[in-house]
């Protein structure tokens, strides 16, 4: 990812409605399968970017022990500002430095569309082995590889995922999918309409490009967030949403 987006990110992740309805997708769903409930819990962010789903997960958890990592120096520099009680370290998720069932909780965002699924392989075959018996990875990726623009220049993505990907790759790591959906489903026309020039003539020189990570206005940016709201309320009733710029899983190790 250029470091600018680094910046970006942070400047604006914790406002900004695309974050805190992830977030809050998150939450949902901790609180369904009644993690917030079972203490001591050990929780892992793989590949946690500037560090606010540690936050999240710290507050929403109160887990006994609560780790991240990333690739980037510049990502963990934000990470540690934001949690300086986090044990925070760099790492690769094609090669994350684990040890067999020592989680109850693994969340990776937005990560493995970067190296791709055959470099991430074996990292995800660790984090996998790393799940205590019955423990959940929850798991986000942008969608659809025709998707591709400005945004994916910018921030190195190699590879853009559908739901029956993400399906075959759960089986492939022995767990069972709870849920599996897409995201933005009602956003989605807004998303490509968004998107559709910089689709059809993306930028040459990625160190150059920009994503568009940005805040909108408030009225906008609040009224974006009450939809993506509405939406995880649909996603944690069960509802497995057909189409949208984002897939959203969580598997479950048996027991």
């Amino acid at each position: 990812m250029n470091p600018a987006e680094y910046h970006r990110m942070a400047a604006v992740e914790r406002e900004h409605w695309w974050y805190c309805g992830l977030r809050d997708l998150i939450a949902r769903l901790l609180r369904k399968y009644a993690l917030t409930e079972a203490k001591p819990l050990a929780v892992l962010d793989a590949g946690c970017g500037t560090g606010e789903n540690l936050r999240l997960l710290r507050e929403v958890l109160s887990p006994a022990y609560l780790g991240g990592f990333d690739l980037s120096p510049l990502a963990l520099e934000y990470a540690v500002q934001n949690n300086p009680d986090v044990d925070v370290y760099q790492s690769d998720i094609c090669q994350p430095e684990l040890h067999a069932s020592e989680f109850d909780v693994i969340l990776s965002c937005d990560v493995i569309y970067i190296p791709g699924l055959t470099c991430a392989m074996p990292g995800l075959e660790r984090l996998a082995a790393a799940l205590r018996p019955g423990g959940r990875f929850l798991l986000n990726l942008p969608a659809y590889n025709w998707m591709r623009s400005r945004h994916d220049v910018a921030v190195h993505t190699s590879q853009r995922f559908t739901r029956g990907d993400v399906r075959r790759l759960f089986e492939a790591l022995g767990l069972v999918p709870e849920v599996l959906t897409y995201r933005l489903c009602e956003l989605f026309p807004l998303v490509l309409a968004a998107r559709l020039p910089s689709m059809l003539w993306p930028p040459k020189d990625a160190e150059q490009a920009l994503s568009d990570v940005a805040l909108p206005g408030r009225r906008v940016n609040a009224a974006l967030r009450s939809v993506l709201y509405a939406e995880n309320a649909a996603i944690v009733a069960g509802w497995s949403l057909p189409w949208g710029s984002s897939v959203f899983a969580v598997g479950r190790k048996p027991s």
